[in-house]
């Protein structure tokens, strides 16, 4: 991923709202006598309580460091005399990566709104765009001043796992970084890695033989049902929006009626949810020190944030 993709996708996805709370679970001892290895996460019997309010705390704050952030883009792009319209901060806090699961929908809300497809393609298609009137020329100059000429130096950092993540050293948008973080290099390391760190265990509990057989009975009922080749409601979802994209929106009410008639039979929902509820209770017992880190550089960044807005320097 380029320095600019990178950039804009960090502070884009943080822009993401969610729900933020607590802690709870099994002692250290307990999960080391209930665990099984896999892949060198240990995987607990029972989830922690509230696993995914812990998740989306790794991300506790973000709305004032975005608003602080944005704050001192925008300064910094009107001495440069570039325009410069700042990002709404999100209402709520929560991890860009934990958005609403594509499951667990009910038959009764499937007949009546689907998917609600709509609502999502006009929130996704409808975003606006202030700089769409840039000519080429504006548009170069905005980058460079935002991002830092291409020649900028870039800073790369190692994730946990072996992953490499960059973005560039200049630019406005560095510049805010630096003040409200303190270092570029440790904002960069701890938000990809509290943003990737949902979406790894995800990625594993679908790798798990027990998703694998429910996902396997749940596209056998929806062969039943007339939607064969579908591997998961994902799928399923996707398919729906095409068809409403091109006009057929009785063919998404039929796909979300047979998913969630599917889901209801093999009681499906509840048992995807513990499965992924596993393995983000293992991500963040194996990544502790890790996430102790992130919860440090959180609170200092809120401070300087918070200094930001008040109007004095951080």
């Amino acid at each position: 991923m380029n320095a600019r993709a990178l950039a804009t996708a960090l502070v884009l996805a943080m822009a993401v709202a969610g729900t933020l709370a607590g802690c709870g679970g099994s002692s250290g001892s307990d999960r080391s006598k209930e665990a099984r290895d896999t892949g060198g996460w240990r995987l607990p019997d029972q989830p922690d309580r509230d696993v995914r309010d812990k998740m989306e705390g790794l991300f506790a704050g973000v709305g004032v460091r975005i608003a602080a952030t944005e704050e001192l883009s925008w300064r910094c792009m009107t001495k440069k005399g570039v325009r410069y319209v700042k990002r709404p901060a999100p209402k709520r806090d929560g991890n860009p990566t934990m958005s609403a699961p594509d499951y667990g929908i009910s038959p009764a809300e499937a007949g009546r709104h689907g998917y609600r497809t709509a609502a999502l393609l006009n929130e996704s298609e409808n975003q606006p765009n202030p700089y769409k009137d840039q000519t080429p020329a504006e548009r170069q100059r905005w980058g460079q001043a935002f991002f830092g000429p291409d020649s900028a130096p870039q800073i790369r950092v190692k994730l946990p796992g072996g992953s490499e993540v960059e973005t560039s050293s200049q630019g406005c948008l560095a510049d805010a970084q630096k003040q409200v973080f303190g270092s570029i290099e440790r904002m960069l390391k701890s938000e990809s890695f509290a943003g990737n760190l949902p979406a790894q265990a995800r990625n594993r509990a679908n790798a798990d033989p027990r998703m694998r057989k429910l996902n396997a009975l749940w596209s056998a009922c929806m062969t039943k049902q007339g939607h064969a080749g579908l591997a998961d409601p994902a799928l399923a979802h996707s398919k729906a929006a095409e068809s409403y994209r091109n006009g057929d929106r009785r063919t998404e009410i039929k796909i979300a009626v047979a998913d969630a008639t599917c889901e209801q039979q093999i009681h499906y929902a509840p048992q995807r949810k513990r499965l992924e509820d596993l393995y983000y209770t293992a991500a963040l017992h194996h990544y502790e020190p890790e996430i102790a880190a992130v919860y440090e550089m959180n609170k200092g960044a809120l401070a300087r944030a918070r200094t930001v807005l008040a109007g004095r320097t951080p």
